[in-house]
């Protein structure tokens, strides 16, 4: 049975934060339960940080005395309810369908968030106002957000999801999982892998093709306050850009275990993330991912999914064609600076462009791979790349983009880059000259001493060793001139005082 608010309450909860749309869906608003699922963003999930009075609730959103158990307790009981006191629901007749028991005490059912608090908080309730949160605990525009089921039964799913936990009675599988995503999407919540493996297994067959009302989206996924990041600060290099960034939506960063938010500005960005970020700086535009994956290395359980088959359908990233003739997206490889640069080319609609004659960059040759796109985003200011000195610049081509150059990339594409450079005014200062090393001189060839003849004797010497430093010297040119080695052993007067 639907439970549907007043007129009153549903102004009430459409005022609060601008959380709820205007539109309602209508009949012909319909979509597979499985084209549903793969409009959702699978991610990993965090509960860091998550404390359930974060959710307010029960409320009396109508003002009508009744909060918002009550109100599920009347909607759902098969006989009219009896009050305690108040509105204060104390007899009527449930049905669980988690488990197929019946009731006539409120006191023996709980009223069920079909998606627990905890999960939401961890797949996108987290970056949400205390009022979207607010909101979500009491959600009655949707009939299936909100269940009276058995107490233990609900006590035993606490905050599992469906890779976790399934109702207990056979033959609710489909229903479940259904539900499940249809409250998904309308608050446009994240999903995990192995959450998404559970619900297409559950869906499998005519389950997944069954037409089902699309939910109004009840939250606008932009941020409504001001995100603060803890490894972010006035001094931090794209301080603006990256706070930019978060305002757009486009990355929130990661909810650490202290409770704080950081964004991790030199973490490099790998090519699925990439996906993404395009994908929300387009304003997350209607797109429905094919069922069967156009890569190998990609399948629709991944992370990312939608937005990587969304990136390919507009062709900004058609990836690579392997040897045996598949295709694959390599997405966690990073995305380097030149092939940012083609990226952001193309999302812009492959502008008319003319790249220059001379390259501006001296490490990107005219020819160079994306050298198009490369000079094209120098030319709109979009990124100049690093001054090297005598004017010349350097772009760096194969260095991966980090977080906080990325955010700096797609602010400058919206608002405008500054200081386009289209030409060259590199001139480096010619080499020092090398002098050539001396001519080297000939050796000097030793000239003899004038021969002295037999004019020494060995009582000439007062010491031996005068007489051997005498003969040393003349020996190599005139021999023992002057007889003074009797024995021929080259020892001169060896009868001299200091012999050895």
């Amino acid at each position: 049975m639907p439970k549907a608010l007043s007129w009153l309450a549903i102004l009430s909860l459409t005022a609060s934060a601008a959380v709820f749309l205007p539109q309602q869906a209508t009949a012909s608003d319909t979509a597979s339960v499985a084209t549903l699922l793969s409009s959702l963003t699978v991610t990993p999930e965090s509960n860091t940080g998550y404390n359930r009075d974060l959710f307010q609730h029960w409320v009396d959103a109508d003002s009508d005395s009744c909060d918002t158990r009550s109100e599920v307790l009347q909607q759902e009981s098969l006989t009219p309810v009896t009050f305690s006191s108040g509105c204060t629901v104390a007899t009527g007749k449930w049905t669980s369908w988690y488990d197929g028991g019946t009731w006539t005490n409120a006191s023996d059912v709980d009223i069920d968030h079909l998606v627990p608090l905890a999960e939401a908080w961890g797949s996108g309730a987290s970056a949400w106002t205390a009022e979207q949160r607010r909101d979500y605990a009491n959600d009655l525009t949707l009939d299936v957000a909100l269940e009276a089921v058995t107490d233990n039964v609900n006590q035993s799913k606490s905050d599992r999801d469906p890779a976790e936990w399934m109702p207990p009675l056979a033959g609710t599988a489909c229903r479940y999982a259904t539900d499940w995503v249809l409250v998904k999407y309308r608050w446009q919540l994240a999903i995990d892998q192995a959450e998404s493996a559970a619900i297409s297994s559950a869906i499998n067959g005519s389950c997944g093709s069954t037409q089902v009302a699309v939910p109004t989206i009840a939250v606008d996924a932009t941020p409504t306050e001001p995100i603060t990041f803890s490894d972010v600060n006035s001094s931090t290099q794209f301080n603006a850009e990256i706070s930019w960034l978060a305002s757009q939506g486009i990355s929130t960063g990661w909810v650490e275990a202290n409770g704080t938010r950081t964004y991790r500005p030199l973490s490099p960005v790998n090519r699925d993330a990439m996906a993404a970020f395009l994908y929300r700086l387009a304003g997350k535009p209607a797109f429905t991912p094919p069922a069967t994956s156009p890569f190998t290395d990609v399948t629709p359980s991944s992370q990312f999914y939608k937005e990587i088959t969304w990136l390919a359908a507009k062709g900004i990233s058609t990836g690579w064609t392997e040897a045996n003739g598949s295709k694959t997206f390599r997405p966690l490889t990073p995305v380097n600076r030149d092939a940012m640069a083609a990226f952001l080319y193309r999302f812009g609609g492959n502008p008319e462009f003319s790249e220059p004659g001379t390259s501006p960059f001296e490490d990107v040759p005219v020819g160079t791979q994306f050298y198009k796109q490369i000079t094209w985003l120098a030319s709109q200011g979009i990124s100049t790349g690093w001054d090297i000195g005598y004017g010349c610049r350097a772009y760096n081509p194969l260095q991966p983009v980090a977080r906080d150059a990325m955010a700096a990339f797609m602010y400058r594409f919206v608002n405008g880059g500054t200081g386009g450079i289209t030409g060259n005014t590199c001139s480096p200062p010619p080499p020092p000259v090398t002098p050539e090393p001396p001519t080297p001189q000939p050796p000097v060839t030793p000239q003899p001493p004038a021969n002295p003849g037999n004019s020494k004797n060995c009582t000439d010497f007062a010491t031996w060793r005068q007489a051997q430093d005498w003969f040393d010297y003349y020996f190599p040119w005139y021999g023992d001139v002057a007889g003074l080695d009797s024995d021929g052993d080259r020892i001169a007067c060896e009868t001299r005082p200091g012999h050895p």
